[in-house]
This record gives C-alpha cells, sequence and structure tokens, in this order.
C-alpha cells in the first residue's frame, strides 16, 4: 500500500453507527484513537494522500509525516487482517 492506493472497508465489515468499534464477520474490534476518523474516510473512492488531506484540515498543528505514517499503518495493520481492501 502506498499514498496512492485507494482502500475500501471488506465485504461485511462495517464501523458500529455510535461506538468506536469496527464491525466484522467474524466479530468487533475496538477503535481507538483516531481509528474512527481515518475509517470514516475510507470509501473506496479517495485515495490515502486524500484521506491524508482530509484528517489534516480537522488536526491542525499535526504533523504531515507523522500522519501520513500512520494513516497507512494503521490501513497496512487492517489489511493484513483482511479488513480493508486496496485497489490502485
Amino acid at each position: 500500500m502506498d499514498m496512492h492506493s485507494i482502500p475500501s472497508l471488506a465485504a461485511g465489515c462495517r464501523l458500529h453507527p455510535t461506538q468506536d468499534v469496527l464491525l466484522v464477520p467474524e466479530g468487533a474490534l475496538k477503535l481507538t484513537g483516531p481509528s474512527r476518523d481515518v475509517l470514516t474516510r475510507v470509501d473506496g473512492d479517495r485515495d490515502v494522500t486524500a484521506i491524508v488531506d482530509d484528517l489534516l484540515q480537522g488536526y491542525l498543528g499535526a504533523n504531515e509525516d507523522e500522519m501520513k505514517a500512520d494513516v497507512l499503518g494503521l490501513l497496512e495493520r487492517l489489511e493484513q487482517r483482511g479488513v480493508v481492501r486496496t485497489r490502485g
């Protein structure tokens, strides 16, 4: 995965509407920190760069390089678990 990859949630995965939980076919993953903010932007249309740019608008003063690394790290971990798919 890189900054031009377009992530989407895998089939059967969705954010819980009111809790910081990602519902997956085999259960649920508790989301911590800004994970929910990242995943709400994972729509299958935006690439990682657009997701980071949008997050930077809401996290004023955040370091862009750290944000890129954090978002990529989260998405790569979720991709390894089969929760996120990418194209591009």
